[in-house]
């Protein structure tokens, strides 16, 4: 096990001892349920548009009442990202690339009128895996770019319970940090490759208040 992988479990470690320890016998009750979706991504920073690449996002969650209706929210998550620019009229070239996370998503929610819930959170990341293709197929892993490991996202959503358990939810994520240096360092408007992620899910509670 690498310095980096140390640091990365010592940082779970923390985190899920944290959230124990938060946890005492007169708190409010936890919940607790498992959620799945989809992805429409990109990334900014390189020369393709749009949310054109789909993938998977699936994980479980513990939440508690804080008071008034605000919620703390911690997670386990896999989400898979990338870039998707298909063949065109003018061009048979085909760009495709699949990122995937393990996701510790924080957040903190608040539930207006028992129904309709607003999320901002922040989720540190671990890298598992990529994979890019071209138009002949799978492109050999030696010509892949170097990414980092480790990454910081924040992000933002909206969701409504259609009941006590069932909610469908919309988050919108965005690297806090760049996952991928500049190519061109002194070129003052390229900070670097950037994830940027619409998540559409549908999230089951097994507990409720």
């Amino acid at each position: 096990m690498n310095r980096r992988q140390i640091r990365f479990r010592n940082f779970v470690i923390a985190i899920l001892t944290w959230l124990l320890g938060s946890v005492s016998l007169d708190a409010q009750p936890l919940n607790f349920g498992l959620y799945a979706g989809v992805n429409a991504s990109q990334v900014a920073g390189d020369s393709y548009y749009g949310f054109n690449k789909l993938g998977l996002n699936a994980g479980f969650f513990v939440n508690q009442l804080i008071e008034y209706d605000i919620y703390w929210q911690a997670e386990l998550r896999y989400s898979s990202r990338g870039v998707y620019q298909g063949p065109s009229d003018n061009s048979n070239a085909l760009y495709k690339s699949g990122y995937y996370i393990l996701e510790l998503p924080f957040s903190v929610h608040y539930l207006y009128d028992g129904r309709v819930m607003v999320e901002l959170g922040t989720s540190p990341e671990l890298l598992l895996g990529t994979r890019y293709w071209d138009e002949y197929g799978l492109m050999d892993p030696s010509t892949y770019p170097e990414n980092r490991r480790f990454g910081l996202s924040v992000f933002g959503g909206i969701g409504f319970w259609f009941n006590n358990n069932i909610m469908a939810g919309l988050r919108y994520t965005n690297s806090a940090i760049p996952f991928r240096d500049p190519e061109e360092w002194n070129n003052a408007q390229n900070r670097g490759y950037f994830h940027s992620v619409f998540s559409l899910s549908i999230i089951y509670k097994f507990n409720h208040r």
